[in-house]
């Protein structure tokens, strides 16, 4: 049996697809009882299905947009952004780093992308919000780009009303200059995220649209099932599989050209759950 959601291409505003009816881009996968959900989701005989997803496609667009240029030289050797990150805010090396300050950075690091507050933080990272103060300061004192896009990101919002993602594409943001502080707020951390989130969805659909045929032209017989915001599902003969992971990798990859490289990782299994 088959399971049809529907997309809504105009509902977020960031641009980014909707699913409804029912909603399969908000099945967790980290959980056990989402897991369990995602299980039920199999491939045909004979074919697998094959998750290709972009990896920290917004912070390499923060990093692009904002013009960082050592988070630029980061990603083009390939190196833990996180670790360096916490190497950078903490003052530790990266050498021997323990795998909670690791992920203590990696918080930070998204969560700055939406604009995080030290409020925020300290509940995310369960610590005193005068820590997480300091943290979001210390990241702001290494990469001081990113707070001058911010500010220069908001400025252009109150001023326009809208936001522009790398491709041109307008994300309004109509509470920008809203007289309620809350309303406001929220607002200008939507128009701090939606030029990254916006150019993610600009990149993966026009991903989505050179799939098909390139698929097609080469004679290879899968077919694009799903598209859960930075990740896309394909059901994949099991022997065709190597040739078509590396097609859609190069597809995906090469749908934008920014200053650093965009990367794909694949994976693949018969049940969505194990695909990742």
């Amino acid at each position: 049996r088959r399971v049809h959601t529907s997309y809504g291409q105009a509902i977020a505003s960031t641009g980014r697809l909707s699913s409804t009816d029912p909603n399969l881009q908000n099945i967790p996968n980290r959980t056990e009882d989402g897991r369990k959900i995602r299980q039920a989701f199999v491939s045909d005989d004979g074919c697998v299905l094959l998750s290709a997803d972009y990896s920290q496609i917004e912070l390499r667009l923060l990093a692009h947009v904002a013009n960082i240029e050592t988070l630029k030289e980061a990603f083009r050797g390939g190196a833990d952004i996180h670790a360096m990150t916490a190497s950078e805010v903490f003052g530790i090396p990266i050498d021997g780093m323990e795998p909670a300050v690791r992920n203590r950075a990696k918080a930070i690091n998204f969560g700055i992308i939406y604009g995080i507050s030290a409020f925020g933080l300290a509940r995310q990272l369960r610590i005193p919000q005068g820590d997480a103060k300091t943290y979001i300061d210390s990241y702001f004192e290494h990469y001081p780009g990113i707070r001058a896009y911010m500010e220069t990101t908001k400025e252009f919002a109150r001023t326009n009303g809208f936001v522009k993602t790398i491709f041109g594409r307008k994300c309004h943001v109509p509470g920008i200059n809203d007289k309620n502080p809350a309303r406001r707020n929220f607002s200008e951390r939507a128009a701090i995220n939606a030029p990254l989130q916006g150019a993610a969805a600009d990149i993966i659909k026009r991903a989505m649209i050179k799939i098909p045929g390139a698929l097609t032209e080469v004679g290879l017989g899968a077919r694009m099932l799903l598209q859960v915001h930075d990740e896309l599902v394909l059901e994949v003969p099991q022997v065709e599989l190597e040739d078509t992971a590396a097609l859609v990798t190069r597809v995906m990859e090469g749908a934008a050209h920014l200053d650093i490289p965009l990367v794909v990782e694949t994976g693949h299994a018969r049940s969505w759950a194990d695909a990742h």
